[in-house]
This record gives structure tokens, sequence and C-alpha cells, in this order.
């Protein structure tokens, strides 16, 4: 997966990454130029917001819940997503189909 990090809670940075959400428009070469220059991720930032592969249970619930979840598409931006390190923007590269969100 890859991700866009704004390290911020307001309803503005939510607006903002709803306005980059449509402008990446699912272009993954878009979405690496936008992790590299806005995300806040210290791990993710420099590769463009991969954060690599990962289990279940690595990142925090509502970061998990979405990536984890077969009805999340391989592909497509996802977002934004609270977490208690601010808004997010995912994209899901790819999924161990077998891997699905256990609460």
């Amino acid at each position: 997966a890859r991700h866009i990090l704004i390290d911020d809670h307001s309803d503005e940075t939510k607006n903002r990454l709803e306005k980059m959400k449509a402008e990446i428009n699912n272009d993954k070469q878009k979405f690496a130029a936008c992790a590299k220059k806005y995300s806040k991720c210290p791990s993710g930032k420099a590769a463009g917001g991969s954060l690599g592969k990962f289990g279940q249970g690595s990142m925090v619930p509502p970061f998990d819940r979405v990536v984890f979840d077969p009805s999340t598409k391989i592909g497509e931006v996802v977002g934004p997503v609270h977490t208690n390190f601010g808004w997010h923007l995912i994209l899901i590269e790819e999924r161990d189909e077998l891997r699905h969100y256990k609460d």
C-alpha cells in the first residue's frame, strides 16, 4: 500500500485531501508525486508513499480496516481516512486475498 499522511485533524485538511484525491484520479504516478511533495510520513515520503507489504495489525485500526477490507478496490485511491496520526489517502497496490480484516 501507499499513503499520503497530513498530520492535522481539521476538516480543512480533509477537504484538501478530497481535492487531491480528485486530482490524482487513481493515477499511481500522480499519487507518488503528491506523497513525495505533501506527505508527513517519514517512512513512506521518500518512496512515493510506499509502505511496502505489511500484515494486518501492523497499522492503526482505521487504516487496517481500509487496507484489508475486500470491498476496497486495488488500484483506487481511498479516503480521506482519519487516524490518530491525521488524515490519509490510501492506494492499495496489491492484497493477499486470503487476508481480510477481522475485528
